[in-house]
């Protein structure tokens, strides 16, 4: 009997295919060539091997058919389909937006929502990537790391972190263990067993109750339609929300402190903890630091929408309540508790810059193409395809007479075109079921640029949106609502965003001291390309921590939601719903006889969009004629695009012209264009026994809807499982699982 786990040597001189990286749509293959004179990828492909085909059988759809079928899309994020296409909708219905009440109740229950997906994310999804099962007991990575991590008390750690300016705690209690070194950290965060996973299951589960108490029924919730919610917010269920808000914001101050300490450990970039040592050492590469490194290219569109104009510095900039417009899109995106933003890098020797704050801009900006894609296109060769309808081929100027490109979503019509998957993938033969998404940069709704970019759409987006909010032109330098006594204050010099909590005391989830002072705990977060003196823009691990972050803030949306709620309630404001659907009225608002409008809104894995092209009248048998989505894993995922096109407006050509690649493509191979190698080989495992694991962590750092098994495609075409990513079979993987356990009790 062979005494090796290892069923397979692993050939990588030859492109390996790792698929499925399973996540809910699409699924998910990346074809990486890996170098070994430099230890790195040089080459990958990413492909969507899932057609779902949503953006077809919804054509010709009612109105309230649709935006339940939106709820339908995803058994995880349902609801934040469901949010946007309410947006679309009521934008296409001339601004029908809900009564103040009823859209608080939708902004509890969607950030509720936005908090219990990081949190199950963080614990179950992507956490156990940075679990001692790796660092201990898989053998991936050097066995001195988990050494160093236990020699590493958080006290010290704590003294090179920014992120709790009122006192940084030095201990954390999960589950009943004490939390004192980064080891800690590490062993908690081991599935099932660990303290991490066991108390963030259960925040997940009362943040995950928070949301029911609005929606009902989760992940394919029935209470939002255009123009209000079905269940109002009252004193009663107001109640029973602040109980689980309590504790889940506990929690979220726990997980920030968590992922802050572990990444700054991991990443090291003052090189004081031994990891970036003993990478200089190992291979001479920055480690951790550089796992899944890419250019500053960020897209995120804001979070927590408010029915109370929030105070914002300077106050020369507007913003505005929630109304449902298009032509204030720009000032109710701005007042979201979380800021909206399109950051570029221009090149590879200048930092992250904000383009701008406004939604309208960042629509206008948005370009699909299907060059790598499995569809035919519907515009070639300076005319439409003949399966195009007028009415949408025609769409030339948005709500506000601002010019159309013929390849913004308004405009584009879904023609699959299955083909066999090329193996290897290879530009310029199509791989993917996946569109590519590209953003030309505007400002004041008109291109300040005639290249387009391939950007990262998460929570490490959402980040850089809020630090750089004073580079915009519209600038905000600080946010309050004054309901709350909450609010956030923005400093691009120094990349960093301070945000508040408020002081929470529960006997159910333990804080540490430093978590219980005053009225108000204050947090701060700093980009890393500030911590790493710009060499690094992001990596793995730091999106992990982005988004421990960005569920902090949305915590804050949560409390800001729950007393503007209380404010409605006292003020016998107790309306929900605008209208019964009967009167919902789809009005023309471009120059085709249609009703369009678009929802922008961040879900858990990024920035989120829904685009409608309705017929125009009333009642709730009007009929959708184009419906179109595009995800954040649409973003992240589109495939290569070289190609120089006349979109309309202007000839563009693409940013980065080396390669065109998308962004969990460049992810792994780098960007010539930028100066960025590709992610480098971290572990120790032989290399005809390593499986690239390197590479699942980097891409399942995006995602939550990522699960723990993947395929290792050989060259050979043979296949064998993998149980979170460790180089054994299963039973050998539950031998490791059970005597770990034993070893914790």
């Amino acid at each position: 009997m062979a005494t090796t786990p290892y069923y397979f040597t692993f050939d990588w001189t030859k492109p390996v295919l790792i698929e499925p990286i399973v996540r809910i749509k699409p699924e998910l293959g990346i074809q990486v060539t890996y170098d070994f004179s430099t230890n790195r990828a040089n080459d990958a492909y990413a492909a969507a091997g899932m057609f779902r085909g949503f953006e077809i059988f919804m054509r010709n759809k009612p109105g309230p058919d649709v935006i339940m079928l939106s709820s339908r899309e995803c058994g995880i994020c349902g609801e934040h389909h469901q949010y946007i296409e309410r947006i679309a909708q009521e934008m296409a219905q001339a601004g029908n937006a809900p009564p103040p009440l009823g859209l608080e109740g939708i902004v509890l229950g969607i950030d509720a929502a936005m908090t219990y997906d990081a949190t199950a994310h963080l614990t179950a999804l992507g956490g156990p990537d940075w679990s001692s099962l790796f660092f201990k007991i898989a053998g991936y990575f050097p066995k001195e790391i988990y050494e160093i991590a236990q020699q590493t008390p958080l006290s010290k750690v704590a003294q090179y972190s920014e992120a709790f300016p009122m006192g940084a705690p030095t201990e954390l209690e999960m589950a009943g263990v004490k939390i004192k070194t980064v080891s800690d950290i590490m062993d908690a965060l081991v599935p099932i067993i660990g303290a991490y996973f066991l108390e963030g299951a259960y925040s997940w589960r009362i943040l995950h109750e928070a949301e029911l108490l609005y929606y009902l029924r989760i992940p394919h919730p029935i209470t939002m339609v255009p123009g209000g919610i079905g269940v109002p917010p009252t004193v009663e269920n107001l109640q029973r929300y602040l109980q689980r808000m309590i504790n889940g914001t506990a929690w979220l101050m726990k997980q920030m402190a968590a992922y802050e300490y572990l990444d700054l450990f991991l990443a090291d970039y003052n090189n004081v903890f031994g990891i970036q040592a003993l990478y200089d050492k190992l291979n001479g590469t920055l480690g951790f630091a550089e796992e899944g490194n890419r250019p500053g290219n960020f897209v995120s569109y804001g979070q927590s929408d408010v029915s109370e104009t929030p105070s914002v510095t300077p106050s020369t900039t507007k913003v505005a309540p929630y109304d449902a417009t298009y032509a204030n899109m720009g000032a109710w995106g701005r007042a979201r508790v979380v800021k909206p933003g399109l950051v570029i890098q221009q090149s590879a020797s200048s930092p992250p810059t904000l383009v701008t704050n406004d939604l309208i801009d960042i629509n206008l900006g948005i370009r699909e193409f299907v060059e790598s894609s499995w569809y035919n296109p519907w515009y070639k060769d300076g005319s439409f395809a003949s399966e195009v309808p007028s009415e949408v081929a025609g769409i030339e100027e948005d709500p506000i007479g601002n010019k159309v490109s013929y390849y913004h979503p308004w405009r584009k019509w879904t023609m699959p075109s299955p083909q066999p998957r090329p193996i290897p993938m290879a530009y310029p033969t199509p791989y993917s079921w996946a569109v590519s998404p590209r953003f030309v940069p505007y400002q004041g709704y008109k291109p300040i640029s005639n290249l387009y970019y391939n950007v990262e759409a998460d929570p490490q987006a959402v980040m850089y949106a809020q630090v750089l909010q004073p580079q915009a032109p519209t600038p905000i330098y600080s946010s309050y609502y004054s309901v709350a006594g909450l609010g956030a204050e923005y400093n691009s010099n120094e990349m960093s965003v301070k945000f508040y909590l408020p002081t929470v005391n529960t006997e159910t989830v333990k804080l540490p001291p430093e978590f219980q002072q005053g009225k108000e705990i204050e947090f701060k977060y700093v980009a890393p390309y500030k911590l790493s003196g710009g060499k690094i823009v992001t990596n793995a691990i730091e999106r992990m921590r982005a988004r421990a972050f960005e569920a902090g803030l949305d915590g804050m949306g949560m409390w800001i939601a729950w007393f503007t709620a209380m404010k409605w309630l006292r003020e016998g404001k107790t309306q929900v719903s605008s209208m019964p659907p009967s009167s919902w009225t789809y009005v023309k608002n471009t120059n085709q006889d249609v009703a369009i409008g678009v929802g922008m809104k961040e879900a858990p894995r990024g920035a989120q969009y829904h685009s409608e092209v309705f017929a125009t009248g009333k009642g709730v048998t009007v009929p959708t004629i184009n419906p179109q989505q595009m995800q954040p894993t649409t973003v992240n995922a589109g495939p290569r695009v070289k190609l120089t096109y006349d979109d309309g407006i202007q000839t563009i050509k693409p940013a980065s012209p080396t390669h065109g690649a998308g962004t969990f493509e460049e992810t792994i191979m780098g960007n010539p264009d930028y100066n960025i190698l590709g992610t480098p080989r971290l572990t120790i495992i032989p290399t005809d026994q390593w499986d690239g694991f390197e590479f699942a962590q980097t891409l399942r750092s995006f995602d939550p809807c990522f699960v723990c098994g993947v395929h290792m495609v050989l060259p050979n075409g043979r296949v064998r499982f993998q149980t979170l990513g460790a180089p054994v079979d299963l039973s050998n993987v539950l031998k490791v699982f059970y005597r770990y356990a034993a070893q914790l009790r």
